[in-house]
């Protein structure tokens, strides 16, 4: 009764906190159990469990100690880890527990830098018993993944938690999307309590807005952009009245269309996009023409220069034989393809340029222009729409 009044007492603090206040509400969704069942704690992405042999008895560093643990399972939870990373788990699931932990634990050191509420746990020999490396600030769970991987840390191993995958696993989809939506308002409901809380709120320094802050799904936006700058208007319909007349009390059609006339697709085929960033430009390449109805396709491969320019059809380009050989491999001027489609006067409806976006000069264009960039840098066009697609 003790250890549980106990955890209870750094629990509320914890969601009082200037900190750490934004987390109530996830700290207060789902199932909070205190048992040995569990090493020492672990989260399925909905309930947490905690081992009170483990933090009152192995953890040296006391309230402080106990507290990061608690946050860390919260940041499990908010941040959607068991669910939304199944893939890279299938994958080596060491390095994705090594990824997200490295993840999770800068969000707590950026909260409270001069430790006043938590501290990594210690053992008895006052060691740390968690991961921590500066260089993985602001890195996605993703990114740091890969740098594990290439650095060969399968066997480094650490942390002091336990993953619940299998449990997140046995959701259906409709539980995995009903989860998602009930922690997105879990943190929604902390972040509006903690605006409300003294004179300027509380700060967001575990970054909670981002992440509920909806993601951008570049392929609706992709046929957002070309569905508004290169519709073919075809045939009249009056559903919708001409708001240009209603003025004068005339009542006109509104035309309406389902194809695009002419669209430019230029692939960037440099030195830097073979591997897997060429195969994910070219596979939504076809995705593209699946999915939108263009007349005609100018299909350009460049590098340094036009290295190749092929014109399709809609049903044509999803087989083309170009998808298949990229022509190029140096280095990477997209201003080469402004200016072939200027000097061969092809006047597309827009252009969609697809590139990892590792370029010094943009280019002059004369229609408009989207920048689909397969790159996890955060990189933007300073001219024409600029998508991520990493």
């Amino acid at each position: 009764m003790k250890v549980e009044r106990k955890f209870k007492a750094i629990k509320i603090g914890l969601m009082r906190s200037e900190q750490f206040g934004l987390l109530r509400g996830v700290a207060m969704h789902g199932k909070t159990i205190l048992t040995t069942d569990v090493p020492t704690a672990a989260t399925d992405g909905r309930d947490c469990w905690f081992n009170p042999d483990f933090l009152f008895n192995q953890i040296s560093n006391g309230d402080k100690g106990i507290a990061y643990v608690m946050v860390h399972e919260w940041l499990h939870k908010a941040g959607m880890h068991m669910v939304t990373y199944q893939n890279l788990k299938e994958r080596n699931p060491m390095l994705t527990n090594m990824a997200a932990d490295y993840w999770n634990n800068d969000k707590i050191e950026l909260a409270d830098p001069n430790h006043l509420l938590t501290e990594m746990p210690q053992d008895a020999d006052g060691k740390p018993i968690g991961l921590h490396d500066i260089k993985y600030r602001d890195w996605t769970i993703k990114r740091i993944f890969n740098d594990l991987l290439e650095n060969n840390e399968g066997g480094k191993g650490g942390g002091f938690d336990e993953h619940d995958w299998d449990g997140a696993k046995e959701l259906t989809k409709e539980q995995a999307k009903e989860l998602k939506k009930d922690v997105t308002e879990a943190i929604r409901q902390g972040i509006h309590a903690g605006k409300r809380a003294g004179a300027g709120g509380l700060r967001d320094a575990l970054g909670l807005e981002e992440l509920i802050t909806p993601k951008v799904d570049w392929r609706d936006a992709l046929r957002m952009f070309m569905n508004s700058t290169c519709r073919k208007k075809e045939r009249s319909s009056w559903r919708r009245p001409n708001r240009r007349y209603l003025h004068q009390d005339i009542v006109m059609p509104t035309l309406e269309g389902n194809s695009i006339n002419e669209v430019v697709i230029a692939r960037d085929t440099s030195g830097s996009m073979y591997g897997d960033r060429l195969t994910k430009v070219t596979s939504e390449m076809v995705g593209l023409a699946q999915n939108l109805n263009i007349n005609k396709i100018h299909m350009i491969d460049w590098d340094g220069e036009v290295e190749n320019h092929e014109i399709y059809t809609n049903d044509s380009f999803k087989n083309a034989p170009e998808l298949r050989t990229a022509h190029g491999g140096g280095g990477t001027d997209p201003t080469c393809v402004s200016d072939y489609l200027s000097k061969n006067s092809i006047k597309p409806d827009c252009v969609v340029v697809l590139t990892d976006g590792e370029i010094g000069s943009w280019g002059n264009w004369t229609s408009p222009v989207l920048w689909a960039i397969a790159n996890n840098r955060n990189i933007t066009a300073p001219v024409g729409k600029t998508i991520n697609i990493e």
